[in-house]
């Protein structure tokens, strides 16, 4: 045998041996995987039922607080602008004066927001005075002895009213009882009470100029603007006055219809600054509304009258109204009203906690709702106390997941407010 024929003679060996190698080494691989895939698949009796067990109970609780509990309700409104009146036409120099005279403010004495009354002058016009009366009838023309309607009644019923009466003069004539008066209340306020000098009617007494006096319905009133700066030149309506303070129309869902009355404390807050305001509701509408709608749905109309005069930028806003419609009288117990069930026989009770896994039923009464709480008083022998634990829920926890609500054969109390 060649050399050539031993070399081939080895390689095929070397070959046999290594495909031997490699069977073997697949063999145990197979095998390997194999024994896995069944000891993953096969699984005892225990295992199997410690892997059907309902996952861990988790208990809820809430503390048991001594507090006050008011009940809120809450509405949109919408400050109203008070009513507004302007006078009187600017003329120059008032009745009493020249021809000559130009009608100049020379002074002003309440500048816009000032409170006016029927005694105080509000601006000067060539040296005369700008005042107001109470009154509903507009003043409409220069009242004179001799005149006589309605006007001049409502004139002698202001004057009366602050101290200056008209003598035997008969309401709605202007005679000279009431000349006396208007000179008397001229006086008063310091100026000279302007006369007719010519004509059939002069020399009877003292007058009331167009441009000097004005008639408004209800006070309070307060300056809202003025025609004029001093050393300008009056023209068209020398003053205008806001009557009332401004108030605010709300907007009640008649859903707490019941909840609410007339008479009851309001906060109005400004949505855009957060700033509170303290009022009371005057006014509420049982018949439901849609037309100027806040929110878009229907309404119960109700007036609101804030405590002080609101700033004037809020007229025309809308604001959140937080109307208290109970309150206890003292601190109580509270829970949430979470934590109270009512049983089969319509009784209700708190769980309380009085160890880790140890609990009691207490049966309590209900009384006033607020903000998610409920008052409660133990009641039948239970005792509960400020810092006790109570039961709110039960809940199971799932590996990998969240917080799921579980069941209960307890019954939720639904709690009504008082209405």
């Amino acid at each position: 045998m060649d050399a050539s024929s031993d070399e081939r003679t080895g390689y095929a060996r070397l070959r046999r041996r290594k495909a031997i190698v490699l069977a073997i080494v697949i063999v145990a691989l197979i095998g390997s995987i194999g024994g896995l895939l069944i000891s993953t698949s096969i699984k005892s009796p225990a295992d199997v039922a410690a892997q059907s067990q309902p996952p861990g109970l988790t208990q809820l609780t809430a503390i048991v607080h001594r507090q006050v509990i008011s009940t809120t309700v809450l509405a949109q409104g919408k400050v109203s602008q008070p009513t507004e009146v302007s006078g009187p036409a600017a003329s120059g120099g008032g009745g009493g004066a020249s021809s000559g005279e130009q009608p100049i403010v020379t002074r002003i004495f309440l500048h816009p927001g000032a409170d006016v009354a029927p005694v105080r002058v509000i601006l000067e016009v060539a040296g005369r005075p700008v005042f107001v009366f109470a009154g509903v009838i507009p003043a409409y023309r220069n009242l004179i002895p001799g005149e006589t309607g309605e006007d001049v009644a409502e004139l002698q019923l202001a004057l009366e009213e602050l101290g200056f009466g008209v003598g035997d003069d008969t309401s709605g004539v202007y005679g000279p009882g009431t000349a006396a008066a208007v000179a008397a209340f001229y006086q008063n306020i310091g100026y000279s009470a302007p006369t007719i000098s010519t004509g059939r009617k002069a020399d009877r007494g003292a007058m009331m100029p167009l441009s000097e006096y004005m008639f408004i319905p209800r006070f309070p009133a307060h300056v809202a603007s003025l025609g004029a700066k001093v050393g300008g030149t009056a023209s068209g309506k020398l003053v205008t006055l806001s009557m009332g303070n401004p108030t605010v129309a709300g907007q009640l869902n008649p859903n707490d219809h019941g909840l609410v009355r007339p008479g009851m404390k309001v906060k109005i807050t400004d949505t855009v600054t957060g700033k509170s305001f303290r009022g009371r509701m005057t006014s509420l509408k049982s018949r439901t509304e849609t037309k100027g709608s806040i929110s878009g749905g229907i309404f119960l109309p109700m007036r609101i009258r804030p405590s002080r005069p609101l700033p004037g930028s809020l007229i025309g806003q809308n604001v959140t109204l937080t109307i208290t419609a109970a309150h206890s009288s003292g601190a109580v117990l509270a829970v949430p009203e979470a934590a109270v069930f009512a049983s089969v026989n319509g009784s209700t009770y708190v769980t309380k906690m009085t160890g880790a896994h140890s609990q009691v039923r207490v049966p309590v009464r209900t009384g006033l709702t607020g903000d998610g709480l409920v008052q409660i008083t133990p009641v039948d022998g239970g005792t509960l106390a400020a810092g006790d634990a109570v039961l709110t829920g039960e809940n199971y926890l799932q590996p990998g997941a969240g917080i799921q609500r579980g069941g209960n054969s307890r019954h939720r109390l639904t709690v009504v407010p008082p209405g």
